[in-house]
Formats: structure tokens, sequence, C-alpha cells
């Protein structure tokens, strides 16, 4: 018998095995988002799966556009929120990367109009959410005007007193990010936060499906926005997030997140070193945990401990949770939106879910990536 003829033989049932495989998979992930579009109060979403050699299975489910019943495809562009954060966090690490960002510093050493009787609050609280720097207050989250700069961005909150002292406590912050992104300018010589984010993310990493969330621009395949408001789907109000494109202005296809997230996992955009810095816990002045990173939310224990207190609705979860114990994240809400990337460190894989609607509670998007992160996942 000839032997090349067996080995032929039993590549074509390992190849057909592992098509059998992929094609179960997937239509597991389908079953999945159709079931969560078929609640009357979204409108659609948006998911993409990546490994290293690139998208392994995106699709939208459902409608981008309600009116006219445009359908929810790949290529829309969808309001990822605070994931915005995680994109700044790469701009900020390649001009670390460069000399150019001192963690240490006292941040008016970048950015002089930040009020001098403020104590003084480094780049690592910034990043990390323990500066004190308040989030929105009353309606801000509604902010509609034109904002010329990050620098001018910063009048909405930087008269108003510290929450606590610098490094002390924990709370999170969008506009820490606003100045985060004022120093980033500042130590780049003056370049503008737009150009930074082209030159230093999108353009290494070929994001073309990635770009600023400007009310006055054409962007194709733009998302249209929902709120879920009083038992009904109503049309999001108009916003403008020039005043946080840093911390919340993005707009982005699953893909194109999923792909960012994956160059994570090797040295070739960010080295070895510095990828440890952003994915290391920082640590309040008190000595104890914090559980972000640099930009970065680390591993899942603040959603273990919450899950936890309700292990009957949430066993299924946790042991997800606890079978991916490595992994690194960010979720984004956002004016009809709300959206989780999770990158798995130990099998380099990455998820991304986005619904166009918010104040929406019948769909989890963290435990639909959460759930499509393991059904992908290979066996190692």
């Amino acid at each position: 018998m000839n032997p090349f003829k067996n080995r032929s033989i039993l590549f074509c049932i390992l190849l057909f095995s592992l098509n059998c495989h992929a094609n179960d998979i997937e239509k597991i992930a389908n079953q999945l988002f159709e079931d969560a579009v078929l609640s009357p109060s979204v409108p659609g979403i948006n998911v993409a799966v990546a490994d290293e050699k690139g998208v392994k299975w995106a699709k939208g489910f459902g409608f981008a556009n309600l009116e006219h019943k445009v359908p929810m495809t790949v290529s829309t562009k969808m309001r990822i929120g605070s994931v915005a954060k995680v994109i700044t966090t790469a701009a900020l690490m390649r001009l670390y990367e460069k000399n150019l960002i001192d963690f240490n510093r006292d941040i008016r050493s970048y950015v002089p109009e930040w009020p001098k009787r403020h104590k003084k609050i480094t780049l690592t609280q910034l990043v990390s959410h323990t500066s004190g720097i308040r989030h929105y207050k009353n309606d801000e989250f509604f902010t509609n005007g034109d904002y010329e700069s990050s620098t001018e961005s910063l009048d909405i909150f930087k008269n108003d007193d510290l929450l606590f002292e610098p490094g002390s406590k924990f709370s999170y912050s969008t506009y820490a990010w606003t100045l985060i992104s004022a120093a980033m300018e500042s130590a780049a010589s003056d370049t503008p936060f737009k150009q930074l984010i082209h030159e230093q993310v999108l353009n290494p990493l070929n994001l073309t499906e990635t770009t600023f969330d400007d009310n006055d621009t054409i962007i194709l395949n733009r998302q249209s926005s929902y709120v879920f408001s009083e038992g009904k789907l109503v049309n999001a109000p108009e916003v403008f997030n020039s005043y946080k494109y840093a911390g919340g202005g993005f707009l982005a296809t699953p893909s194109d997140v999923s792909k960012f997230a994956i160059a994570h996992t090797n040295q070739d955009y960010l080295k070895s070193a510095t990828l440890n810095k952003m994915f290391t816990m920082q640590k309040l002045s008190d000595g104890s945990d914090n559980f972000f990173g640099i930009g970065w939310v680390v591993g899942f224990k603040p959603r273990l401990s919450h899950a936890k207190k309700d292990k009957e609705n949430s066993a299924e979860y946790i042991a997800l949770m606890e079978k991916h114990p490595n992994s690194v994240m960010h979720a984004g809400g956002s004016m009809g939106g709300v959206t989780m990337m999770i990158l798995c460190l130990d099998h380099n894989h990455s998820v991304t879910v986005v619904k166009n609607v918010s104040d929406e509670y019948s769909v989890n998007v963290f435990n639909l990536a959460l759930k499509t992160l393991d059904l992908f996942t290979p066996e190692k």
C-alpha cells in the first residue's frame, strides 16, 4: 500500500474534521447573536474575533439604522465609547518608547494650563484613574459643543476640586484622558491629537475603518444611535465628542478593534517591556492593587467579585472568566452604543462586541463577548 496515499487520505480526513468543527462553532455563534437581536430593545449588534493571523469571524446582526432598514454589517462603524482609551494608550506608549513621556513628572510640565492650585498629578495616576479628577456630572454626557483643542476642553473641569489625594483612591474619569491627550500633544512638539493617533496607531496598524466621531463629517457606514427610554427605542440625542476624543470619541468596526487588540500580543508594534508595563496592575499609595494597568483593565477580578455575589445566575460566566484568567480588556459606553473588547493573552485571541443602543439591559455585551471568546479559543 502506498504510504503517501495513506497520508493524503488522513490529511483530507483531518481537514474535513477541522472544517466541520469550525462550521459548528460559527453556527453556535450565529445563534447566540441572532437570539440577542430578537430583543425588541436591541436594534443591532456587531462582533469580530481575531487572532494573530487576522480576523477569523466577523458579522453584523439586526439593523444599523431602523428607519431605513439598513442592515448591520461588518463594515458598520460603531461608537466604541471608552475603548478609545486603549487606542490613546497605544499612541502614548509609542511616545514613551521614544523617550518623550515620563510617567512620573508633574502633569503641569506638559500642560502649564493645568491650575497650580491642584496637587501634583502624574501620568501614571491619570492612566490608572487615580488622579482624583472627576468624571461627568449633570448633563455633561450630552455635551454637543465643538471644542477646537484638548487644551480648550480642559475648561470643562480644570477648576473643579480633586476628589481625593492623587494616587490614594480609584475613581473612573474620562476627563483625565482629555488631560492626557493635552500632555501627549505637548510631548510631541505640539502635534495635534488626531494627527498623533493617525501617525502612531491607525497608519502603522492599517486600521482603515477607524476614525473620529465628528458630527460634520460624512462618514461612510456610520451606525445610527439609539436609546432605550421608558420602554421604547428612540433616536439618541445628538452629541459632539470633540471634548473627549482621547477617552470616548472614536468610530470603528469591531474588526478593526479586534485587530488593534491583537497587535498587543507580539513585539512588532510595541516592545515586550512596554507591553509588560501596560498590563501590570498599578498600585494605590497604600500598596493595594488597582485593577487598571496603563489604560487597560487587567484581569477579571472586579467582574468576578460582582458575579460571585449572584452565583446562581452567574456560574457559567464565573467558569469562563476563570478559564481565561490572563486577559486584558476595556468596556465602552457612548450615546447610542455599548462596547466590550477582551484580549486573551494565553491564547492570543481578541473579541469585540458592540450594540448601537444605550440604556438597554436585556443583552449584556460582556457576557456575549466572553462566550464568543471561549467559542473561538483553540484548545492548547
